[in-house]
């Protein structure tokens, strides 16, 4: 993984403070193995960081270790300029599947107009049921974006489970129309004043309106509100939200690079 960022800003060390709240941080001699054991198969909440072993054999080891740690398996592991190349050589061969993402980076300095739009914390249980069925439709969207099966409603119900583990420190909004939640955001603000948006969602009808841009100003308004300065976002490096985060003003930080086992 690239550490990168803007103005000294470690994006990379910040998503993965993000993804860990709430959860451990285990140490595997050789490795840290962050878990969250509301949702112990989500690899966004439970994978291996901090990669140093230079043997392909002690890797094994540190993997057998999260295996008997973790429910399922480990599945992620995430690299950074310090892990050994080894470790991706023998992931590769060991048929797990690499993985990246963007990050992006609002830098503190520039403004943001308040948004026009108050969407409502997410709460109650009734709440994050609606946030599930929101969560279920942008899976199917990116699963049929890329052309394979769907993936199991369970993957969708743990991923809202990690989510709501990471809750209160982060939090998330939801936009309340007749027919129910049509979008979704969610922000958090760091102890060390970076904050976080995540799980920008617009449901397909309610698009084309300014909503996503609106989400953001309202994101990026709550992370300030609680102390943050530059505020990081993620996309997917082949889908097109990443030109509507350039656009709103974050600027390309770094590249997330990992392999997942299993997918």
């Amino acid at each position: 993984m690239a550490s990168g960022g803007i103005g000294g800003l470690d994006a990379q060390a910040v998503a993965e403070r993000f993804w860990a709240t709430g959860g451990e941080r285990l140490d595997l001699d050789g490795a840290t193995l962050v878990r969250h054991s509301a949702a112990p198969d989500q690899p966004l909440g439970t994978f291996l960081t901090g990669v140093r072993t230079t043997s392909a054999e002690h890797l094994q080891d540190v993997l057998a270790r999260c295996d008997d740690l973790v429910d399922g398996g480990c599945r992620r592991v995430v690299v950074d300029a310090a892990t050994p190349p080894v470790v991706a050589a023998h992931l590769a061969i060991e048929d797990w599947t690499p993985t990246t993402q963007l990050l992006l980076v609002l830098p503190g300095a520039v403004a943001v107009p308040g948004a026009g739009i108050a969407p409502r914390p997410v709460s109650t249980d009734e709440d994050w049921a609606r946030v599930t069925e929101l969560f279920r439709a942008d899976h199917l969207e990116e699963d049929a974006r890329h052309a394979r099966s769907a993936r199991p409603v369970a993957t969708t119900t743990a991923a809202v489970a990690l989510r709501r583990s990471l809750a209160p420190a982060a939090t998330w909004f939801a936009v309340e129309r007749d027919s129910g939640f049509v979008a979704m955001v969610a922000a958090w603000a760091s102890e060390q004043g970076v904050g976080v948006v995540e799980d920008v969602y617009v449901r397909p009808e309610a698009r084309r309106a300014g909503l996503a841009r609106e989400l953001l100003r309202f994101a990026v308004g709550h992370a300030r509100a609680g102390g943050a300065g530059p505020v990081l976002i993620g996309a997917e490096t082949d889908d097109s939200p990443k030109h509507l985060y350039a656009r709103f003003g974050f600027r390309p930080a770094a590249v997330v690079h990992g392999w997942e086992r299993g997918i």
